[in-house]
């Protein structure tokens, strides 16, 4: 489990960084309105700052009802990001469904994981 907070910040952190100097991939749509463009920059920042707190929490990982909470709440951020992100691209907003295969499979991560070491948490 703590390898997988480990990757979880890495993969955020890199993605916060690249989507803070391109924030136009995140949707992925060329004609994209400026107050968009802004809305991607904070939501690149936020993603940045996740890895951090992310970070910060593997560096202190133990087993705990604590951190069974936090593994449920990052769990549940991606199962409902990745549910937003098929929304968007139903409806033609995201051009592709990268985003939402790389949210549902951090989803079903952290729910494999936190079913494999369920009896670990104290």
């Amino acid at each position: 489990m703590k390898k997988l907070i480990l990757i979880h910040a890495v993969i955020e952190m890199i993605a916060g960084v690249l989507f803070i100097f391109r924030p136009d991939m995140i949707l992925m749509v060329s004609d994209q309105e400026p107050s968009t463009l802004l809305l991607a920059k904070i939501y690149a920042i936020l993603m940045f700052s996740f890895g951090a707190v992310c970070f910060f929490i593997y560096s202190i990982f133990e087993y705990s009802v604590v951190f069974k909470k936090i593994i449920m709440i990052l769990m549940a951020f991606h199962l409902m990001v990745a549910l937003q992100m098929y929304s968007g691209f139903d409806q033609g907003l995201v051009m592709n469904l990268g985003p939402f295969g790389l949210h549902i499979a951090l989803a079903v991560l952290f729910g494999a994981g936190y079913m494999k070491e369920i009896n670990s948490f104290k």
